[in-house]
């Protein structure tokens, strides 16, 4: 039996795995973009950005022998934050193309991942004692991750995996218009993030 799991754990499952499929739960840091987006417009103190987070989906292709991995990333996150006289509102969506490489790969997987953003929208809202202040919305943007994962299939024979993630994120929404008539802005989202994720590796 120390025989049979032993050589499960140093076989190679990039072998025959092609397919994996996830469902992610996670959280992105950003920068205070909700002061800076403030300025001449708020008169009250503005909520600090605590991170957005949210659920979002991979689907991931590896070519047999090879320990690159390719795929595609959902992903919708949000925010909210309130002070004594304000509350914000913020949301990101984006689809990134996915490229992973798995330093080691058997039953436990390790190795850098890499996103890169292929469609953007979300928005910011804003109100001072129940009066809008502002409601700005983009559907143009630019993104990037880069990240450490680490994955396990706890069950061994059953292709259920489960890990998480956690790295660099660069992102922007350009160009967000405001239906209010304020001055277009480009809203920095950048930070750290980190992610959760349970699939299926067949």
């Amino acid at each position: 039996m120390r025989k049979l799991l032993l050589a499960l754990l140093l076989t190679p499952m990039s072998a025959f795995a092609l397919f994996e499929g996830r469902l992610t739960y996670g959280a992105m840091g950003a920068k205070d973009a909700l002061t800076e987006i403030c300025t001449g417009i708020c008169t009250g103190t503005v909520p600090g950005m605590v991170p957005l987070y949210g659920m979002g989906a991979d689907v991931l292709v590896k070519l047999p022998l090879i320990p690159f991995g390719f795929g595609v990333r959902y992903e919708k996150l949000s925010l909210s934050g309130t002070t004594s006289d304000m509350t914000a509102e913020a949301q990101f969506n984006r689809t990134a193309v996915l490229v992973n490489y798995r330093l080691i790969d058997t039953i436990l997987h390790i190795g850098p991942i890499f996103s890169y953003g292929i469609n953007h929208s979300g928005g910011i809202k804003m109100t001072q004692n129940s009066n809008s202040l502002m409601d700005y919305t983009s559907n143009t943007g630019e993104s990037m991750t880069l990240g450490l994962e680490v994955g396990v299939k706890p069950l061994i024979i059953i292709p259920l995996k489960v890990g998480a993630e956690a790295g660099i994120s660069q992102a922007k929404l350009k160009d967000a218009t405001d239906s209010f008539g304020n001055t277009n802005k480009t809203i920095d989202l950048s930070g750290y993030y980190m992610k959760l994720f349970i699939g299926l590796d067949l």
